[in-house]
């Protein structure tokens, strides 16, 4: 039997109803009668940026109405009647086993940085500039008498030429800000992260592209990372170290504007755990080996030493 191609709009529904969290609005919007943008936020104890982007992934499946309630739409309505139907598609302990251990594989995926990096960057940058470029070239300007590009030389007036000299540097200085903003949107948008079987993938760059690829194998710690700007807008940093660093302080990799920074460290962990199996399993397990074939052999495992328990019972 052919199956026909997901139509667009069963394509957008798989991906918003795909995360626990939005799964968790749905249910949220469908049991209460009156549910405003405060009331989520309180219920998901969510900052304000996680929960627009969430909200932005339910588009067509939930609505916000005129008096600032949510409801569902009809295709949400049918997505979480499905999602409930799913929910119970089986009761067989072997079965849920078996797709637990498969929950791993199933969440490879490609990211960017939330669009809270930016920001954070961006007012990181102000106060960087302001307070080290501006500041302190408005002081100079106002204790040295100078003539900036020759201006006002031969005016007595000392107050105007100080006067013109903040003028222009103060000009130069928003320029500078606007063309570094600039900079940094490019450079962030430029971002892509991939976690793939084996490997974690960082790409970056405006003019000179940079792909790292960091294997799995040769990750030896993960650090989570918060600095004042990030805790404002929710955001955090995790720190990739790795054996090839040679002792230097710079990580492998930086992955920055995570929203869920401890289920990133978990995922990789997981994956960084299976590739590194037990030393009784390591002989029979070739290096080519993928971790989905890992998995099946703890499977096969498993089951032998529940034969052996239940022989052991009778």
């Amino acid at each position: 039997m052919l199956v026909s191609d997901l139509t667009i709009e069963s394509e957008w529904v798989l991906k918003a109803v795909s995360h626990k969290l939005r799964r968790r609005i749905l249910n949220l919007v469908y049991d209460y009668t009156f549910l405003s943008y405060t009331d989520l936020l309180r219920e998901l104890s969510l900052t304000t940026g996680k929960l627009n982007f969430h909200l932005k992934q339910l588009t067509g499946l939930i609505d916000k109405h005129d008096d600032g309630a949510y409801r569902l739409t009809p295709i949400g309505n049918k997505a979480l009647e499905i999602l409930n139907q799913v929910n119970t598609i089986s009761e067989d302990e072997e079965q849920v086993n078996y797709f637990q251990s498969l929950q791993l594989g199933l969440s490879l995926k490609e990211f960017q940085p939330g669009v809270e990096a930016k920001r954070a960057n961006y007012l990181a940058l102000s106060i960087y500039l302001t307070f080290f470029l501006w500041l302190p070239t408005v002081i100079v300007t106002g204790i040295v008498d100078f003539s900036l590009f020759g201006l006002l030389a031969s005016n007595p007036a000392v107050y105007l030429r100080k006067i013109l000299n903040t003028s222009i540097f103060t000009v130069l200085f928003l320029i500078l800000l606007v063309f570094t903003f600039f900079f940094v949107k490019k450079y962030i948008e430029s971002i892509n992260y991939e976690i793939l079987d084996t490997e974690f993938i960082i790409q970056k760059g405006i003019i000179t592209k940079k792909r790292i690829v960091i294997p799995y194998r040769t990750i030896t710690n993960l650090v989570i990372k918060r600095n004042p700007f990030d805790r404002l807008f929710g955001i955090s940093k995790v720190l990739i170290q790795t054996a090839g660093e040679s002792g230097t302080n710079n990580p492998e990799g930086r992955v920055i504007g995570v929203y869920y920074p401890h289920d990133l460290l978990e995922e990789i962990l997981n994956l960084v755990r299976l590739l590194d199996p037990p030393i009784y399993l390591r002989e029979k397990i070739p290096i080519s080996v993928t971790p989905a074939a890992i998995r099946n052999l703890y499977s096969k495992i498993l089951n032998q030493l529940k034969q052996i328990d239940e022989k052991l019972s009778e």
